[in-house]
């Protein structure tokens, strides 16, 4: 349920805060009424603005996968840890993948930044929440 929870949180953001008339994502839906503007006006000229429209979603995003990760190998260590490798390791390729052109985005360095510190929140919700009630 927290894994929806913060999945769903990503997409509110990218909804209200982004035009999402330049995200691939929507491409394919040219009738989707909200495509041309972003239904809050948000000032990204700040750092905290920034941070919250532009990489706060794919920090939510990762925590959600990650979360998904651990509630399907919550017992079995060894099984979650390369999952969960694995799902960091494709995340953070396609981050970087966007360097080249092959790739439709912007590659930002703070979007690692925020899957690295959703990793780290994972860890820290399964130790203090999950892992008391387990062992």
């Amino acid at each position: 349920m927290l894994s929806l929870l913060f999945l769903i949180m990503g997409m509110c953001i990218y909804l209200l805060f982004r035009d999402l008339s330049n995200i691939a994502l929507f491409s394919w839906m040219p009738n989707f009424p909200l495509v041309d503007t972003s239904l809050v006006s948000l000032n990204t000229g700040t750092i905290f603005g920034r941070l919250f429209v532009f990489n706060l979603p794919h920090g939510l995003w990762s925590l959600a996968g990650l979360l998904v990760i651990r509630a399907i190998w919550l017992t079995n260590v060894k099984w979650r840890a390369i999952y969960g490798g694995i799902f960091f390791v494709v995340i953070s390729a396609l981050e970087i993948s966007q360097l080249s052109e092959a790739r439709h985005g912007t590659f930002d360095v703070l979007d690692l930044a925020f899957y690295g510190g959703s990793a780290f929140l994972e860890s820290m919700t399964y130790n203090i929440f999950i892992r008391r009630r387990v062992l």
